[in-house]
């Protein structure tokens, strides 16, 4: 199974901005941390952002999961990772993920294997 999202990296600019203690609150701590160390940390919540609503919808089919049941990581090698933090999460499968952003827009895939 599959699952793809796509967001304007405006949208979190703005958010950002506005309301950052509620942007907080979306994502895990490592998360959050990683994109402040960035130079442009909306960009990068709108990534991992993407991320959390393609694994969502890739395991939807087998398992419903809330957006904050996920959280990515990354390897050594830099590329990301999916955990996912439900107690009723049936960890037979593994999922893996794709980010990537463009000025405007960031996007990821999530594919169950």
């Amino acid at each position: 199974m599959i699952g793809i999202d796509i967001e304007e990296i405006a949208r979190f600019e703005r958010m950002y901005a506005r309301k950052p203690r509620l942007v907080k609150r979306l994502f895990s701590l490592y998360e959050w941390q990683y994109a402040n160390a960035k130079s442009k940390p909306p960009q990068t919540l709108a990534g991992f952002w993407c991320a959390k609503e393609a694994v969502v919808k890739a395991v939807s089919a087998i398992q419903v999961l809330s957006i904050h049941d996920v959280h990515i990581t990354h390897a050594s090698n830099g590329a990301p990772l999916v955990t996912i933090v439900n107690p009723q999460f049936t960890d037979s499968f593994k999922v893996q993920v794709s980010i990537a952003h463009s000025k405007h827009q960031a996007t990821a895939i999530a594919m169950i294997v």
